[in-house]
C-alpha cells in the first residue's frame, strides 16, 4: 500500500510521546445504559465524565486501509460533563487502527495514536500528502468510568443505539462483564463498519452519520 508508506513518510508529527500498543476491547449492545451505570456505582467503579465524540475516517479512494482490516481517523471532542475534581483534555487525537486478530470472545488490534495540535491541519496534510480522502464522519456520545485495571465506555450512536465497550485484560473483561451483569455475544465489528452497513440497509448515504443527521 504505497499511500500508507507515504502518509507515514510524510506525517511529521507534533513533539509529544506517540503511543502505540495492541487495544484488547469487548463490545456489547445493550438495550438501556441505566442498569448497566447502576451496577458500574455499585461496583464503585469511578466517573470520568461524558463527551461527543465526532471521528473522521481517512482511506484510499481504492479502499487500501479498509481491504487490509485498517482505520485511520482523527477524532474531535466536545466535553458534556466532568466530575469535580477531574480536568477534561478535549485535545484533538490521530489514531492509526491495524487489523483485528482472529478471536471469538475480544477484539485485539495494534493502536496507535497521538494527541495533535489541530485536527483541521492534520486533516490537510493527510490527503495533501498520503493521498487519503475522507470517506466517513460518525459521532457518539460516551460516558467513561474506570474499574479496576479496565476502562468501561457507555457509548450511544445514531441508528445503533447503546453499547458497552469493555477495554483493559483479557481475563479482566470477562470477569467485569460478569460483574455488571451483561449478557450477549461480543461485537467484533466497529462503529465504523455496524453504522455503513445499517445505512446501507436503509438505503441512505453513509458520508456523514451524526446526532444531527439522525437525532
Amino acid at each position: 500500500m504505497a499511500s500508507l508508506s507515504l502518509f507515514f513518510v510524510f506525517y511529521p508529527g507534533p513533539s509529544r510521546t506517540i503511543q502505540g500498543m495492541d487495544e484488547v476491547e469487548a463490545k456489547y449492545s445493550i438495550a438501556d445504559q441505566a442498569e448497566v451505570r447502576e451496577s458500574l456505582q455499585a461496583a464503585g467503579a469511578e466517573y470520568l465524565g461524558k463527551a461527543l465524540q465526532t471521528d473522521q475516517f481517512y482511506d484510499t479512494p481504492q479502499g487500501d486501509l479498509g481491504q487490509a482490516g485498517c482505520g485511520l481517523r482523527i477524532r474531535r471532542l466536545k466535553i458534556l460533563d466532568t466530575p469535580a475534581g477531574l480536568e477534561a483534555d478535549s485535545q484533538a487525537m490521530l489514531t492509526f487502527k491495524g487489523p483485528v486478530q482472529a478471536n471469538v470472545d475480544v477484539k485485539i488490534r495494534r493502536e496507535v495514536e497521538t494527541k495533535i495540535d489541530s485536527a483541521e491541519a492534520m486533516a490537510e496534510i493527510i490527503q495533501a500528502s498520503a493521498g487519503f480522502e475522507r470517506i466517513c464522519t460518525i459521532q457518539k456520545r460516551r460516558e467513561s468510568y474506570s474499574l479496576g485495571p479496565c476502562r468501561v465506555e457507555l457509548d450511544e450512536l445514531p441508528l445503533l443505539g447503546f453499547f458497552v465497550e469493555i477495554e483493559g485484560p483479557r481475563a479482566d473483561i470477562e470477569r467485569t462483564r460478569k460483574l455488571l451483569g451483561i449478557a450477549g455475544a461480543h461485537i467484533s465489528g466497529s462503529y465504523l463498519g455496524l453504522l455503513r452497513e445499517q445505512c446501507r440497509k436503509m438505503d441512505t448515504d453513509a458520508t456523514s452519520i451524526t446526532f444531527e443527521r439522525f437525532p
